[in-house]
């Protein structure tokens, strides 16, 4: 949801029914994605999706990516042996298994990608149903945000999806 400093058209939300009411339009709330990655940033924004998903009776999509590419630089990049593959796909399903475990008692569904992170949870919006992303974001120095970027920054400006994006300290 975008700020905004002048007072007189600050948007404000009401919770209507299954929609969430944002100053003159409706946002469905019946499918939320959750991109994970096992820290305690994406607990947070898993633990975000629980509390909106029981107010909203919404289904929770769960997303892990594993990355195989390494990117060694802007002009380089290449393939893991089949031994490193392997390790981050079984750290992966952890991943995946361990979350089941959280989301007990919810609608849920967890999704296992393969690729770089950010154009695996834009794929998987463009290919399926979702109504809001939920992500933390985590502090890092401002030049390493700028020489690796931050997935929930790629993710936020290639989505049509609105993100809900929780600061992390």
């Amino acid at each position: 949801m975008m700020g905004n400093k002048d007072n007189k058209n600050r948007m404000w939300i009401q919770i209507k029914a299954k929609n969430l009411w944002l100053g003159g339009s409706i946002m469905k709330l019946d499918i939320i994605l959750v991109p994970v990655d096992g820290t305690e940033a994406s607990d947070l924004a898993l633990d975000t999706a629980k509390k909106m998903a029981a107010k909203f009776n919404s289904k929770i999509v769960v997303l892990n990516a594993v990355d195989f590419v390494s990117r060694g630089s802007i002009h380089e990049s290449s393939d893991y042996d089949p031994v490193v593959q392997e390790t981050l796909q079984k750290r992966g399903n952890r991943i995946l298994e361990d979350t089941n475990a959280k989301l007990q008692g919810f609608n849920f569904e967890t999704i296992p990608a393969l690729g770089h992170a950010g154009d695996a949870i834009i794929s998987y919006c463009e290919n399926n149903e979702v109504d809001l992303i939920i992500m933390a974001t985590r502090s890092a120095t401002k030049i390493r945000r700028f020489v690796i970027g931050s997935v929930t920054n790629y993710v936020i400006h290639h989505t049509k999806v609105p993100v809900l994006a929780i600061p992390v300290e």
